[in-house]
C-alpha cells in the first residue's frame, strides 16, 4: 500500500489527536477519620473514571509534617501530594491525613507532643477503615 500524501497524513493525525479520549481528571475529596477527641482531617484522591480503584494510605513522616508532605519548619516540597497525583495517574486512589493535633486536625488531641507510636498506629487503622467506606 502506498504511503499517504503528507496533507492526508496530517489530517489523520489531527483527527486522531482530537478524537482520542483523555483520561478523566482525578477527584479530590476532603475526608474525616475519627480521632480520640476530634476528627483527623484528610484528603482522598481518586482516579477519574475508575469505579473501585485500589486505595493506599499515605502516612506523614516524623516531625511536623502535614498530609501533603510539607513542614511548618520550611519544607514545601508537597511530596505526599505529588505521590498521590502520580498514583491517581496510574489508577490507584490514595488517602492522606494530618497528624493528631496538627495542621487541620488540631482538635484530634489536646497535646500533639504526647502522642505515641501506638496512637499513630491507631490513627492509621481508623484512616484505613474510613477510606474503605468511601
Amino acid at each position: 500500500m502506498p504511503p499517504l500524501p503528507i496533507g492526508l497524513a496530517a489530517l489523520a493525525y489531527i483527527f486522531t489527536a482530537f478524537t482520542s479520549a483523555a483520561a478523566p481528571a482525578p477527584v479530590e475529596t476532603y475526608v474525616d477519620a475519627p480521632g480520640p477527641s476530634g476528627p483527623l482531617k484528610g484528603t482522598m484522591l481518586t482516579p477519574g473514571g475508575i469505579p473501585a480503584p485500589p486505595v493506599v494510605l499515605i502516612i506523614p513522616g516524623s516531625g511536623p509534617t502535614d498530609r501533603d508532605g510539607n513542614s511548618g519548619l520550611g519544607v514545601k516540597a508537597s511530596t505526599y501530594r505529588l505521590l498521590a497525583e502520580a498514583l491517581a495517574e496510574r489508577g490507584i486512589a490514595s488517602a492522606r491525613t494530618d497528624k493528631r493535633g496538627m495542621f487541620a486536625s488540631p482538635g484530634a488531641v489536646a497535646n500533639p507532643n504526647h502522642v505515641t507510636i501506638s496512637d499513630y498506629a491507631a490513627d492509621a487503622h481508623m484512616s484505613v477503615r474510613s477510606s474503605a467506606s468511601k
